[in-house]
């Protein structure tokens, strides 16, 4: 096979122009794809790569962790061949995977369809059609509670990691997806700072290992996903501390919010979905709903 680029569509995104395809994983892409062959860098972010390879027998994502995200790439590989009896992650049935000096690959089939946030892109702009946010919405919160019924909990909930296939929703980003039989990551922090449940921050910020996101803790940030995902603000009005929260590193807002739990925010375009999600933001952590029970909740409001 002759040399292969990637499209330019990657510079247009920002992503530095690739001139050769990578070597870890290549193979097997070319295998499963088909030849001729394209590459299509999606995202770089130094030392992980995630590559849309397209040829005339399928089309594919191939991961690439270098340096210390091989590591997290690998767990990934292992997290998906153990739960891909999950509808949500059934994909990992055909995920191939790798390792090499100082790196690590995982191919999986490319999941079509958009994301979370991509759903709720039109409620952001002010627009009154709801319907595909809310679907996309209930189809998320039964997806978690899905993998959370089967005894995992996916350890990074937000709505850049949820794909809205033809077949149902499927989730990514699961490096850090844990059971009992597969104990935590000592390398996880609990996930995105800013979703996080007051309990879990606590215990992060207590330096206890291993952080162990609870299925209850999940629910939260799955509320605290759909609010980011219907504002494009964070749930926690942070104004009301008087601070800006990105001037902040992390272990310097956990210390902040510690001491002090900022009230929630608005959802002043939807205020039939901020109740909702403010119910489960609000509630004690023993008495927080289910995934499956937001679910129900959201089924029940009008879009």
């Amino acid at each position: 096979m002759s040399e292969t680029t990637a499209r330019p569509a990657a510079a247009q995104l920002g992503i530095p122009r690739q001139t050769t395809a990578p070597s870890e994983g290549r193979a097997q892409a070319e295998q499963l794809a088909g030849t001729p062959t394209d590459w299509e860098l999606k995202k770089d972010r130094g030392s992980t790569t995630v590559w849309r390879v397209t040829g005339p027998t399928g089309q594919w994502a191939l991961k690439i962790g270098r340096d210390e995200d091989a590591a997290v790439v690998a767990r990934e590989a292992e997290v998906l061949r153990r739960i891909a009896t999950v509808p949500p992650t059934s994909y990992g049935t055909h995920s191939k995977s790798g390792r090499a000096s100082g790196s690590a690959w995982l191919l999986t089939p490319w999941l079509a369809g958009p994301s979370t946030w991509d759903a709720f892109r039109a409620v952001r702009d002010g627009s009154l059609d709801r319907s595909q946010a809310l679907a996309a919405a209930v189809d998320l919160a039964t997806a978690v509670g899905a993998l959370h019924q089967s005894g995992w909990v996916h350890g990074d909930v937000q709505p850049h990691h949820a794909i809205h296939a033809p077949g149902g929703v499927r989730l990514v980003g699961c490096s850090w997806a844990w059971h009992m039989s597969l104990p935590p990551s000592y390398a996880s922090h609990g996930g995105l700072l800013y979703l996080m449940p007051p309990e879990l921050i606590r215990r992060v910020e207590d330096e206890q290992r291993l952080i162990a996101p609870s299925q209850r803790d999940e629910t939260y940030t799955l509320a605290a996903s759909l609010w980011w995902a219907a504002t494009n603000s964070w749930p926690l009005d942070y104004s009301q501390l008087g601070i800006d929260p990105a001037r902040f590193t992390g272990k310097g807002l956990r210390e902040v919010l510690v001491r002090r739990w900022p009230p929630l925010g608005r959802i002043a375009a939807w205020p039939q979905l901020e109740e909702v999600l403010r119910a489960v933001l609000t509630a004690r952590p023993n008495e927080r709903p289910s995934a499956l029970h937001l679910a129900q909740w959201l089924r029940s409001l009008p879009s």
